[in-house]
């Protein structure tokens, strides 16, 4: 293999190689976005059951903002 052809084989390996390192950083950061949204929607779910029992006429507002909150959350994981 000539030294032209080295040198761009070198710079397509580094290229894709870059490539494969942003597409691994993108999938850590959604994995980590669904991590919390799902400990977050785990958390408000449970306060949500807590809050039916203490007070029950909130019941279809409880469920309405946690219900909220998790859409909003899959519509940020979708996104990203």
């Amino acid at each position: 293999m000539s030294g032209s052809t080295q040198r761009q084989a070198g710079r397509e390996i580094e290229r894709v190689q870059a490539q494969a390192l942003i597409a691994d950083t993108r999938e850590q950061g959604r994995a980590l976005l669904a991590n919390t949204a799902l400990q977050n929607v785990g958390a408000l779910t449970a306060l949500e059951q807590h809050l039916i029992q203490v007070a029950p006429l909130g019941e279809a507002r409880y469920k309405h903002i946690v219900d909220a909150y998790a859409m909003g959350a899959a519509s940020a994981v979708s996104r990203w």
